[in-house]
């Protein structure tokens, strides 16, 4: 994807990079460039599992209060979608189908890999990405936080 933003003066690109959204939408893609003065992410909307559209944000290198990856489970919905895909299971002869095809989504989607991005402005952010790009994740962060440090 292109960059669509206007850069300042001075401001050059330092990296770009790429993550899938998940692995339910994992043709919907983040875009995360870092320049020298600022981070930018353009970043699908989803609802439920319909994309709507995308967000273009720019956070100031010096507004950003700290970057991190974050693995999370989110029990509840675990636990859904295990008990839907168990009662698909016992009724595959009926409706069964239906839940299976209901509980492996939920089951897929409690596990959630994040980028967070904390600034003055905005608050904590969160950006979702798929677990085998963690360490294009890791290697992200580590080049934005030395440009924080560089300001």
């Amino acid at each position: 994807m292109k960059l669509d933003t206007p850069l300042g003066q001075d401001e050059t690109i330092q990296k770009e990079y790429e993550f899938s959204y998940s692995m339910l939408l994992f043709f919907l893609k983040s875009h995360f460039w870092l320049t020298n003065k600022r981070l930018i992410v353009n970043a699908p909307n989803v609802l439920l599992v319909i994309p709507t559209g995308n967000d273009t944000v720019t956070y100031p290198l010096r507004a950003i209060g700290g970057v991190r990856t974050k693995t999370e489970l989110k029990f509840m919905s675990l636990l859904a979608g295990v008990v839907l895909l168990l009662i698909g299971l016992s009724l595959v002869q009926s409706i069964g189908i239906l839940l299976i095809l209901l509980g492996v989504p939920i089951i897929i989607g409690a596990f959630q890999t994040l980028i967070v991005v904390a600034s003055a402005g905005t608050g904590v952010v969160p950006y979702s990405h798929l677990p085998w790009e963690a360490g294009n994740a890791k290697k992200m962060i580590k080049e934005l936080n030395q440009l924080i440090a560089e300001i």
